[in-house]
């Protein structure tokens, strides 16, 4: 699988080092339109960029066989798969929802008619916060597609941490659900297990009611850190290439009636991207929360 990166040239390269090590891509491309100089692999007077050629040297070192290469051109999306549309520099500093959405959107727009010419049939994995909104409006810039938004990753895992510290057990036995919006995360704690067994005999029914406010109190804009943004892409793109057909909650376009927004939803990820989304059954509190994530979502991508 050939998976290309655009946009922040760090998480580029963090990402691109994982893909490496594990080899899930045939080949990993770094992709930067020649009117930006913040993302360009390449500076002007060298004909091999630093970084990358540090990756190059490492990958050979740890004897890993995923190609490397960089574009300063949109022609190398070429016989792409997979895009990953990565944040834009400082964007974990904006202080306000518009602000990440005109940034993000302004990024989006750089390589959009790229991706329609060299890589009309790729999936394309949004890391750009809100990635719901930016998902929404590649569908309609596209006219539809495998979009898949990054979710909320980092909400999961911070609820299954502090499963673990509550408990007092490896993370490693831990599985968590939460579904949300850009604006929302719902933990759903009767989808939550510790090596199986369900959270309500381990804990209090106080004590979840605690744990799943504050995990739903996370800063909804907030952007993830380098590390667990990498991590949760790396998850994603190995579902795809090796066909995993994971259970994900990722950002995934939902149809209710006459409408459609993308949400945070669990979601069986595989090599043709989204297979299917999997049906909860929700409490009845759950279904409010669930009508209200639908209802703020369709409000806020209209575009």
């Amino acid at each position: 699988m050939k998976v290309a990166l655009l946009g922040n040239s760090q998480l580029a390269v963090s990402t691109a080092w994982g893909l490496c090590q594990s080899e899930t891509a045939r080949e990993v491309v770094f992709v930067s339109d020649a009117a930006s100089n913040k993302s360009r692999f390449v500076h002007p007077k060298e004909s091999t960029p630093t970084n990358l050629r540090d990756l190059a040297e490492a990958n050979a070192l740890s004897a890993s066989d995923t190609e490397i290469s960089a574009f300063d051109s949109l022609e190398g999306l070429a016989n792409t798969d997979l895009v990953v549309l990565l944040p834009p520099v400082g964007q974990s500093d904006f202080r306000s929802p518009q602000a990440s959405k005109t940034t993000g959107i302004a990024l989006v727009r750089r390589f959009l008619t790229g991706i329609q010419q060299y890589a009309s049939d790729a999936k394309i994995l949004v890391a750009i916060s809100p990635t719901n909104y930016i998902s929404a409006w590649i569908h309609q810039a596209l006219d539809g597609g495998q979009i898949i938004g990054l979710g909320n990753g980092a909400a999961t895992a911070h609820l299954a941490s502090e499963i673990a510290k509550c408990v007092n057990i490896s993370v490693k036995d831990v599985t968590a659900l939460a579904i949300g919006s850009d604006q929302e995360t719902y933990p759903l704690p009767q989808y939550c297990r510790v090596n199986g067994i369900p959270l309500a005999q381990l804990m209090s029914e106080t004590d979840i009611d605690n744990l799943c406010e504050a995990v739903a109190q996370r800063c909804p804009y907030g952007v993830s850190g380098e590390w667990t943004l990498v991590s949760h892409i790396l998850q994603i793109v190995s579902a795809i290439a090796l066909d995993k057909k994971r259970v994900m909650s990722v950002g995934t376009r939902v149809s209710t009636g006459t409408t459609s927004v993308y949400l945070n939803v669990p979601t069986q990820i595989g090599d043709d991207g989204v297979a299917a989304i999997v049906p909860l059954e929700l409490t009845e509190q759950q279904r409010e929360q669930f009508k209200k994530l639908v209802g703020q979502s369709a409000e806020d991508q209209i575009l």
